[in-house]
């Protein structure tokens, strides 16, 4: 009677281990042959991201990924020859400079992209989000190539130390965000149960993003991203008592909050499979130089492997104090919408500054606090 039992066993553990595989497939117009870099992060901290190379020929690739967690995923495919979109254009962020779709286990995602110079134009099919999110880029995408082109103009006029030339660009950017602000807001009303409306509620400024919370319709306030939304909302921010935590350094010795009693903490929250949080890595050791003896910096790593975490660290030669966290909970806490986010709390532990992204604020309210 053991026999059969043990086939049922055996065919179930490869039904359940098939179900998490799933499929990419895609067509890149004119990159013809490439070797791209693809990650898959899982929508939930803590989770182990997956990134691996992806072998591009004549424009097509075929990708088979084994998910590891058991929930929605982010997918992004990177090509140096995309370089031109993701140069330094603090303290904006040029949008579709890689190929971007959601991933569930057991999904076959097929997807079509169009690399330009202001922009990549991305349609994904295979699940109902993708779909959502292809009418959200259809609408906003030629706004964001414009958005794009003059973030690309910027920085060559910083660069080239134009003034006249950066004001105008920054008078044309200003102008267009508020323009993708106002289409996104018209896309959150016009599909209030969209899940897809949640996520893209998160681009709006903090105060934009609490006024259409409400709008959102109980579907999409339900799905993950609603979820997401309403505790980031509603974390602790600017003004609010600090929350306390207790994390691993990189030699084991468990840190507090509570540690640095009575003094200016600089906390980032970043990854070293976020881009933009490694890109910032120079700046942040150049600041630590500066401050070090009038601001105490803490570095939290999230959603790493202690092994690529230490040896980021010894690499990078991040002198500050570097902690790990494991789960989701505190991030949510500190209402981390993206990565890196930097947060600067005061001597009492209340938060002073709070600051998404490698944009140049969070330095510039340094040296306005500590440059006297």
């Amino acid at each position: 009677m053991q026999k059969p039992i043990l086939i049922l066993l055996f065919l179930t553990i490869s039904i359940v281990s098939e179900a998490q595989k799933s499929f990419i497939s895609g067509n890149i117009k004119g990159l013809k042959n490439d070797t791209l870099t693809i990650f898959c992060l899982p929508m939930k901290m803590g989770e182990t991201p997956i990134i691996d190379k992806i072998v591009c020929v004549d424009g097509k690739v075929n990708y088979e990924v084994q998910l590891v967690a058991p929930i929605l995923h982010l997918v992004r495919i990177t090509s140096q020859k995309w370089n031109a979109l993701n140069v330094d254009t603090h303290p904006y962020q040029v949008e579709h400079s890689d190929i971007n779709f959601f991933l569930n286990p057991g999904d076959r995602i097929n997807f079509t992209a169009e690399p330009g110079s202001n922009g990549i134009f991305c349609q994904a099919f295979g699940n109902p989000i993708n779909e959502q999110r292809n009418e959200f880029t259809k609408k906003l995408f030629p706004v964001y190539t414009k958005f794009n082109s003059h973030c690309l103009n910027y920085a060559k006029a910083q660069n080239g130390k134009d003034s006249l030339l950066v004001k105008i660009e920054v008078a044309q950017i200003e102008k267009i965000k508020d323009q993708i602000q106002k289409a996104t807001i018209s896309f959150i009303q016009k599909h209030p149960d969209w899940e897809i409306s949640a996520e893209v509620l998160m681009g709006l400024p903090i105060d934009s993003c609490r006024k259409y919370f409400g709008q959102l319709g109980r579907k999409a306030k339900s799905s993950y991203f609603g979820i997401y939304a309403q505790n980031v909302l509603f974390a602790v921010n600017i003004g609010d008592q600090a929350p306390p935590f207790s994390l691993p350094d990189d030699k084991g010795k468990m840190v507090a909050l509570s540690d640095f009693k009575g003094k200016y903490i600089a906390l980032e929250f970043w990854g070293t499979w976020c881009g933009y949080c490694v890109k910032d890595i120079p700046t942040m050791k150049e600041y630590y130089k500066k401050y070090n003896s009038k601001i105490e910096f803490v570095s939290i790593a999230c959603r790493d492997t202690e092994s690529r975490w230490k040896a980021a660290i010894e690499k990078h030669r991040m002198n500050w104090i570097n902690l790990l966290n494991e789960d989701e909970k505190l991030p949510v806490t500190y209402g981390i919408e993206g990565y890196p986010t930097k947060i600067i709390l005061n001597p009492e532990g209340v938060i002073i500054g709070k600051f998404l992204g490698e944009a140049s604020d969070f330095y510039t309210e340094l040296d306005r606090l500590f440059k006297n």
